[in-house]
């Protein structure tokens, strides 16, 4: 007898509430968005067919997105600030380890789609071959109103 298979994830859009910026979610095949659970605010994002191919964003609409790896940067910078805090006591070695744990990592873990303007995350959609990774001076944009003086786009 064979143990029962996990069920696949559904491609989902996570994103923030309008009014209180909750993290909240919405999962392919959901049919209508759902209010939010902490102010009640409906905020109409309802996630793309689990066959789309994200041309804008679920949540704001907006068309610039990146592509990103699918890793929390948090953890990322806990996990290299303990490799680096163990120095002393290991000449080093641990800075090796935390270099070979992210190469695996990078090499694990699957892209996600983000949007500039409202940084909703697209996981699980096949890959907009438009969209590429973070750009500074885009997000710069986005943020600010413009990019900084002498920069330039795309580069």
């Amino acid at each position: 007898m064979t143990a029962p298979r996990s069920p696949k994830k559904m491609p989902s859009v996570h994103y923030l509430c309008a009014k209180c910026e909750w993290r909240l979610e919405s999962s392919s095949g959901d049919i209508a968005s759902i209010p939010c659970p902490n102010c009640a605010t409906d905020n109409h994002v309802v996630a793309p067919r689990h066959d789309s191919i994200i041309e804008s964003c679920a949540s704001c609409q907006g068309v610039e997105l990146y592509i990103q790896k699918d890793f929390n940067r948090a953890t990322g910078l806990a996990f290299v600030v303990v490799g680096a805090v163990f120095v002393p006591w290991t000449y080093g070695l641990s800075l090796l380890a935390v270099t070979i744990v992210d190469v695996a990592l990078f090499r694990i873990l699957k892209d996600v789609q983000v949007c500039y303007e409202c940084r909703a995350v697209h996981r699980g959609y096949q890959l907009n071959p438009s969209w590429k990774p973070f750009d500074l001076v885009v997000h710069d944009r986005h943020v600010y109103g413009q990019a900084p003086p002498g920069a330039e786009e795309g580069h």
